[in-house]
């Protein structure tokens, strides 16, 4: 189950000589313009007081930011917390200087209120400026017992504490507490005062957080396999990279081919975090050759992708009678055959005991396995993502929006390849991913949001970019660990607005098909983009 062939992109071509259609797709989804965001005059890093007082910026104005994390306030879920991120567009990938500078590092904490539209911000201490804004880092936001907190992993970034200064992957754990953190950024910014930051960040260091790339997942004590049954965080695949990247000969990378496991960190009586325990899951319980350029190490050799949760609808725990929870690794980038082509087969892993029960192997449970039938050929890359839950349907649909993708559809329907990644562009296609409980796998496109893009003028959105729920929304986490749309509930309504895109890469510079590139002509968004389900056209 787990041997990996080369994959022909010609076959997979020829197999797919136009997108895939899907009549048991019910929904599509559609891009509107928000009006509510001046993506003309996104904020710069540069307005934000470099002596650490807090400022409020002109109403409808967000800043400009791609590959940040993000939590909410738990009272005020409308308020939100940006931290790290890149305030430029794609890096360059020149041998002459670094391609990652701290200018373009995001060293201010945001503060957006998408109710009011209003923007504040302050600056990190220089203390925790570098390790904290940081770019590609793990987070996940956890609410318990009365408090909120935003966990962030890792992370790459500028270090000017070393001898030789230079962008290194770093080795921490920060533990925010969000609410009082947004609470003191716009207390102070209302007098333009120095709020407390240092106060609500805490961090750790570890060798084993030295990630970057990955993503993190939460896995509360109610559906985890512990014993004792404990809050716990998965740390799914990335690398470590030291270094300037593109630079002379002077960085070095590696994946950490695995799945890395800890119990969530509490502050302990003392407000400090207590020693962390790192375990390495035993991913695969399959054989993989050494001669293989498709074996175990090389299909979890992948980073800056998209890591969902999803449910394991063929087990269910024998207590609470819940599908155990598990996590979709989607696509990612790079194969190791030289091509520089992006991942195209999912892996489906469980976070639980051996639990995935494959159609017509009952006696012989796995931790996870490779879909090597399916291939997904669209939104390769890190970006905005949906997920909605059919009881239904016993199905689980992963709405991608926008990013990279490795193949393209014309508008006649024609489906054609890029020549090698870095001619592969960025798109504006939106598709959706489903899969049922027969792990069966189907990726078909949405129509395309003309509307949207001839209002706008850009041509691509989403790479590293987040997607913000909207409230009050049905939603169903009885077998999952995090909240999900209930699409059951959903789609009884022709048309809802799920929620809200906002920053990543934009670019307004692709034309053509195959489309033609100019991977310098990007920038970080600072635009609002609202995402619609509508069930009035359909697949």
């Amino acid at each position: 189950m787990c041997e990996y062939s080369t994959i022909n992109h010609a076959d997979v071509l020829k197999r797919h000589a136009a997108p895939e259609k899907d009549a048991t797709i019910s929904f599509t989804v559609r891009l509107v313009e928000n009006k509510q965001s001046s993506p003309e005059k996104g904020i710069l890093g540069s307005e934000v007081p470099a002596n650490g007082a807090a400022v409020t910026f002109d109403q409808h104005r967000y800043p400009k930011l791609q590959s940040f994390k993000s939590a909410s306030h738990s009272m005020t879920p409308n308020k939100i917390l940006l931290v790290g991120g890149r305030t430029a567009g794609l890096h360059g990938f020149g041998h002459e200087k670094p391609n990652f500078v701290p200018a373009d590092q995001n060293y201010a904490l945001y503060v957006i209120n998408l109710a009011t539209n209003i923007t504040t911000a302050a600056m990190l201490p220089t203390a925790l400026k570098e390790s904290v804004g940081v770019i590609n880092a793990q987070a996940q936001q956890v609410t318990k017992s009365g408090k909120n907190y935003l966990y962030v992993v890792g992370g790459y970034g500028w270090s000017s504490t070393i001898k030789v200064p230079v962008n290194v992957t770093y080795p921490m754990l920060t533990m925010i507490s969000v609410d009082e953190l947004i609470d003191s950024i716009e207390a102070a910014a209302k007098s333009k005062a120095i709020p407390e930051i240092s106060r609500f960040i805490s961090q750790t260091s570890n060798q084993a957080f030295q990630i970057t790339g990955g993503e993190m997942v939460f896995v509360p004590s109610t559906l985890s396999s512990t014993v004792p049954s404990v809050d716990t965080f998965y740390l799914v695949v990335g690398q470590c990279f030291e270094g300037n990247y593109g630079g002379a000969g002077d960085d070095t990378f590696k994946y950490t081919r695995s799945v890395l496991t800890f119990p969530v960190p509490y502050l302990d009586v003392n407000g400090k975090i207590p020693s962390i325990e790192v375990t390495t899951l035993n991913a695969f319980n399959c054989k993989s050759s050494a001669h293989n350029k498709y074996s175990l190490d090389a299909q979890l050799s992948r980073r800056d992708l998209n890591v969902v949760p999803t449910f394991l609808p063929s087990s269910f725990d024998s207590i609470t009678g819940k599908a155990l929870p598990g996590a979709l690794i989607l696509s990612g980038v790079f194969q190791q055959d030289g091509s520089q082509a992006p991942f195209l087969q999912p892996i489906v892993f469980s976070f639980n005991k051996d639990d995935i029960v494959l159609p017509g192997q009952p006696d012989n449970p796995i931790k996870s396995f490779s879909v090597e039938s399916f291939f997904q050929l669209y939104n390769n890359y890190s970006c905005a993502n949906i997920q909605l839950f059919s009881a239904k349907d016993q199905a689980i649909y992963n709405v991608l929006l926008g990013g990279v993708s490795y193949f393209f559809s014309s508008s006649a329907g024609v489906l054609d390849q890029a020549t090698s990644l870095f001619k592969r562009p960025f798109t504006s296609d939106v598709s959706i991913l489903k899969m049922d409980n027969n792990h069966s796998f189907t990726q078909v496109l949405c129509p395309k949001s003309n509307d949207f893009f001839a209002r706008t003028k850009i041509t691509t959105f989403g790479t590293e970019a987040l997607f913000i729920p909207a409230q009050g929304l049905p939603i169903n986490n009885a077998h999952l660990s995090s909240d999900i749309f209930d699409l059951d509930k959903i789609r009884s309504t022709q048309s809802v607005r799920l929620g809200t895109i906002f920053g990543g890469i934009e670019s307004s510079e692709i034309t053509g098909f195959p489309p033609v590139f100019d991977p310098m002509k990007t920038l970080a968004s600072s635009r609002l983009i609202d995402v619609y389900l509508d069930t009035s056209t359909v697949h």
